[in-house]
This record gives structure tokens, sequence and C-alpha cells, in this order.
């Protein structure tokens, strides 16, 4: 192979196999040495190019090349030509965009949970952090440029994109793309465009919402407005579809995401303030503060109860993976289960006479709105006999005067007036006021007996304990039940072999990858989005009421995916896949740990339960009996009106 010179170090180098190879020049091993890589560009590099090169060299250090493939030492012919350029050699890592979605993590990152989603976009952070504090930019953010390992590491590559500063001499970033671009560079050529790091900070926030959002763009989402919104137009025109102004710019998140507030104030903030219009001006969120607020979240982070491979923040009241898997029949986290092989059977029957043997804490008391009210001593209430006296009378009198005025008798009309002016001023009136502040009164005492009550309910009542025992009952009588849920779901697994099949095998050709006409990044990232991935997700429905997707791109979407669904063959020979297998058999595992769980704290739990239900008794009860009074009086009061 060919020989080179390292022009910093003066020693010979000689080039092994080719490892990779893109538009600019190819990539070889270098014999010897299995740390370092050479990178020879296919064309010759002009002078600004080597300059360049030269500068980034005199910056590299420890700290930079830990978290990037930067260059080390230029590389000369034996004519003195710059070549190209040695770098720290990457191994063993994948592109950061198969991390995104749950289709392409459970392929490469089967075992990956939102624990290590959160810790490798901290590590993203941490990388933008080194960069930014040496003074550089990134300028050509996207997916494309990082690379993260099975330990949640990250390395940038296509270091030599970056744009770095000599003093007055600027070498700038003139590539990039759009679906990354900060809005307030959108419209403008890249050529010799000087960047700042608060356009980093753009992307890198874009980067962290494909992470943390399950693989959507924070851009992509459903216009009210009138025409179509791309990505690229809604990004220059500030319309996060998950920010708190999503609807007064005319967006909404698409179906089967989580809203934005989902992983706690901090980070909804951080985006928010990342995507709108004043963080333009230079104040967007440093990357520094992206790797704290993201530590805190995986710091929250608490296990699901129902499914052992979810994590969310422990501030919120349900598991917001569980609502997203049941919405969509996508599994989000751990394609491969990890299961406790420790805690081994359990004595189901043994089990439950310990549960059964804990006493009940005896019916609940007769409350107060169940039995005969009394007047408490002191309280005097208005008489409504008197009130029901007087408009007694008042009737008497309107009768009479009907009688008078009709009847042939001496001076009848003035006996009809004097009846009516008698009947009006005996009968009983209430100001609007009085009558207003009664209706008050009783509201504010009927809404405190509906909140004392509920209370009793939840810390009194026998129902707490009885449907706590109905919990565990159900969870012995699944656990009971599994051998014959494990051969039901075998038997569903067999019928369905050419189902799985063919979804296995359009689940190969991903959009993507693919060269589909009309269907560019943009719109990829917006099918992604909604979903759609590979041409296994391709439903002509579905794709409807996408965004921009009207009928020539539906039927075109279509008939690629009927192109690859005509060669496929059933193979009624083959036997379920592996995966499926032992995907079911994990999952089984992980629900069977869960139930036994939930036998042996049975005891416990519902012995503490029965404790708490007849210490709250006597102490809620003088409470109840105090609402109810109120109530009743407040009752009488306004009746009395």
């Amino acid at each position: 192979m060919k020989q080179f010179t390292l022009t910093r170090a003066r020693i010979s180098i000689r080039l092994g196999q080719e490892i990779g190879r893109g538009g600019e020049g190819v990539v070889f091993a270098i014999e010897g040495q299995s740390d370092r890589v050479a990178k020879i560009y296919s064309t010759k590099p002009d002078q600004r190019r080597i300059q360049k090169l030269s500068a980034m060299v005199d910056v590299a250090s420890p700290t930079l090349l830990r978290i990037a493939a930067w260059p080390t030492d230029l590389l000369a012919e034996s004519n003195g030509e710059v070549r190209g350029f040695v770098m720290p050699r990457i191994t063993a890592r994948r592109d950061i965009h198969e991390l995104y979605s749950p289709k392409s993590r459970s392929e490469v990152f089967p075992e990956a949970d939102f624990r290590f989603v959160v810790h490798v976009c901290a590590n993203i952070a941490r990388a933008f952090a080194v960069i930014h504090e040496h003074g550089l930019v990134l300028g050509d953010v996207n997916h494309g440029n990082l690379l993260v390992g099975p330990d949640g590491t990250v390395v940038l590559i296509d270091c030599d994109s970056f744009q770095i500063g000599t003093g007055s001499n600027v070498f700038t970033c003139d590539v990039g793309v759009p679906l990354f671009t900060a809005p307030e560079l959108h419209g403008r050529s890249f050529r010799n465009l000087l960047r700042a790091a608060n356009h980093d900070l753009f992307g890198l926030a874009v980067l962290l919402f494909h992470l943390l959002y399950i693989g959507r763009h924070p851009f992509a989402g459903r216009y009210s407005g009138s025409g179509d919104m791309p990505i690229e137009k809604a990004i220059a025109e500030y319309r996060f579809a998950y920010g708190p102004d999503r609807a007064s710019n005319g967006m909404e998140r698409p179906p089967g995401t989580i809203p934005l507030e989902t992983l706690g104030a901090e980070i909804a903030q951080q985006f928010a303030h990342a995507f709108s219009r004043s963080g333009s001006n230079g104040s967007r969120p440093v990357a520094r503060s992206w790797v704290t607020a993201l530590e805190k979240l995986q710091d929250s982070l608490r296990q699901c109860s129902a499914a052992s491979w979810h994590h969310y923040p422990r501030e919120l009241g349900a598991c917001p993976w569980c609502a997203i898997e049941a919405q969509t029949s996508v599994r989000l986290f751990g394609q491969r289960i990890i299961v406790d092989g420790q805690r081994g059977m359990v004595d189901i029957a043994a089990l439950w006479q310990s549960i059964v043997a804990i006493p009940s804490p005896g019916n609940n008391p007769v409350l107060p709105s169940e039995r005969p009210w009394n007047l408490p001593s002191g309280v005097e209430l208005p008489s409504r006999e008197l009130k029901h006296i007087r408009q007694f009378l008042s009737a008497c009198l309107i009768c009479g005067g009907l009688v008078a005025c009709t009847a042939a008798i001496t001076n009848g009309g003035m006996w009809t007036v004097a009846s009516y002016v008698l009947a009006f001023i005996i009968w009983p009136r209430v100001s609007s006021e009085k009558r207003s502040a009664a209706e008050r009164a009783y509201a504010a005492a009927n809404a405190e007996w509906e909140a004392v009550l509920g209370r009793w309910t939840r810390e009194a009542s026998q129902e707490a304990f009885t449907t706590k025992l109905k919990d565990i009952e159900s969870a012995r009588t699944q656990l009971m039940d599994m051998p014959n849920e494990q051969r039901r779901r075998m038997a569903r697994l067999e019928a369905d072999r050419e189902k799985l099949q063919r979804q296995r095998y359009l689940d190969r050709f991903r959009i993507g990858r693919a060269q589909i006409p009309g269907i560019g990044p943009s719109r990829t990232s917006m099918l992604a989005s909604y979903g759609i991935e590979t041409a296994n997700d391709i439903d002509g429905n579905k794709i409807k009421q996408i965004p921009g997707f009207g009928e020539v791109l539906t039927s075109t979407l279509v008939a690629w995916r009927k192109e690859h669904e005509m060669n496929f063959r059933f193979n009624p020979s083959e036997p379920v896949d592996r995966r499926d297998v032992e995907a079911l058999d994990r999952e089984l595992e992980a629900k069977r740990q869960n139930l036994q769980s939930a036998l042996r704290q049975g005891p416990a739990a519902l012995m503490r339960l029965n404790q708490e239900i007849i210490a709250a008794r006597p102490r809620l009860m003088p409470l109840l009996e105090k609402a109810w009074d109120n109530l009743k009086i407040a009752e009488a009061q306004r009746d009395a009106l």
C-alpha cells in the first residue's frame, strides 16, 4: 500500500486496508497501528483546506480526542503535497439515529431502556460543551456526524467540516442539513457563512428531542392553517409542534406522542426556549445546562410497576410509555427484557393462606347522612312554618278578592283591592342578595361535606381494603394461569406465522434508505414522526392523515410497499421466529415476577391498610359529623327564606 509522511511527527506510515468511503475521500487502516486511521481525500485539498486542517491539528487536545475523531497530524506524499490526515480510530459504534425510534432501537440496541437514552443524551450535550469550550463550532449539526457505543458514550465524526477560527482568520463550515439548521439561518447560503455556538445549540436541541421523544422531529406536526407546512418551513417560522404556544402557531403534535411536559418542567422549558424566536438572539440553553437538566432527569427515573422495562419521572402519576404502547401497539423499550433470575418461584397456596388470614377492618360505621339528624344544641333555625302560614293567608286573601269582585255585593271592587294589597303585604319576601348569600353558604357546606366524605372513602372505608384484596386475588389468579397463558400466546404465534414473516420481511425495507420519488429527508422525517419508518408501516389511510401527503404521495408509498410485498414468500416449514419466542418468554417472565411481587407484598399491604383504616375512623368521624351538621343547617336556612 502507499506510503505517506506525518508532517508534524516527521515519520512515515503505510496505509492498510480500506475501512470506509465517503463523498470526499477514503478512510484506511494504518499498518502497525490499531488506534489511528488515515483519511485520504479523493481530490487534492486546496491551500485553504490545508490551512484549516493545520489549525485543527494545532488545537487537538486529550479532551477533544475523547469525544471526536479529530485530526492529529497531516499526511503528505513524497513530494510534500498534503493529501489527508490521521485521526483516532472509532470502533464498535452505530449511528445515533439508530437509537431514535423503537423499531431501529430494537435491532441495534435491544437492551436499551429510557435510562440509557437519557444517558446518551447527556453524553451528546457533554460533547457539544467540549467543542464550544475550545472555541469551535460544529456548523453542520445532524445525526450523521454522531456515533454511539454500547456503553452510551458518543463520538463526533467528520470533524474536518467544523468551523474553526485562528485570530481574524475563520475557516467556515460550508454545509448543513435544513432539518437541524437554526431558523435564523434558513434561506441563507452556507458558503462562507459565519456561524455561532448558538446555532449549534438549536441542532443540539433537535438531536436531544429526537432521542427523548421517541424519534419525533420537534417541528413535525399537524398544521391547522391553509396550505402545506413542511418541516423546513415550520422551523423557519418557529412553529414548534409541542411548545406551549403551539395552538397560536396553528400546530399540534402527532398522535402516539407524549406531551412536552412529560419529562419535567426543566426539560420542557429548555426545549421551549431553544426552539423559540427569543432563543435566536444568542440565548438558547447552552450544552452544560442540558447536561445538568438531563442528569436530574436520569436521577428522577423510576421503574414502572406494570412493565419493568419502562422508566419514567417519579413525579408522574402513571407511566407514559404504557399509555403510548397501548395506543400504538408498539413496544418502545426493552425488546430484550432483562429479568431477575434470583427470585425463583413462590408457594402460592401458602402465601394466599397468609393473605386471607389478615383481618378485615370491619363493616363501615353508619355515616351521619344515614341516620336521623338532630339539631345541635344551642343552634336556632328560622321557622319555615311562619313562611308557610303567610303564604297560606296571602293565597286566601287573593281568593277572597276574586270572590268579592265577581259577587253582587256592595263595594265589591273596594274589597277586592283591599284583599290584594293585604295579600301583597303578608306574602313573605326575601332580597336577592340575601337569597344568593344563603345559596352560597349551602354550596360551601355541601362542598365541605363532599370533601370530607371523599377523604373518609379513601382512608377509613372498608372498600379500600376490599379493593386491595381483589387486586391481590387477581394477581393470584393470573399467576396460577401463567402456564395456560403461555400456551395460548404460543398458539397465537403459530397461527400468525405467515403474518409475522411478512412483517419481518417488510421491516427490512426502510423508507430512509430507499429512493422513493417525492420522498426526501423532510418527508421521511415527517413520516417517522407519525410512526412510519418501513414498508411494513405503510398504510394508505394512515398516510393520508399526515400533513403534506396527498393522493399522489400516498399512492407512491403504497405502490413501493406492494412492490416489496410481491417478492415475499411464506415458508410454511419455518418455525416461529426465535426472537418472537424469546420476547414472549421474557415478557411472561417479567409479568410472573411482577405478580409474585404483588403476592409477596400482599400480607404486609393488607395489614397496613387494616391498621390505617381502624385508626382513621375515630379521627375522621367527628369531621364528618360536623360537616353534615353544617350542611343541614345551611339547607334549613336556605329553605326558610
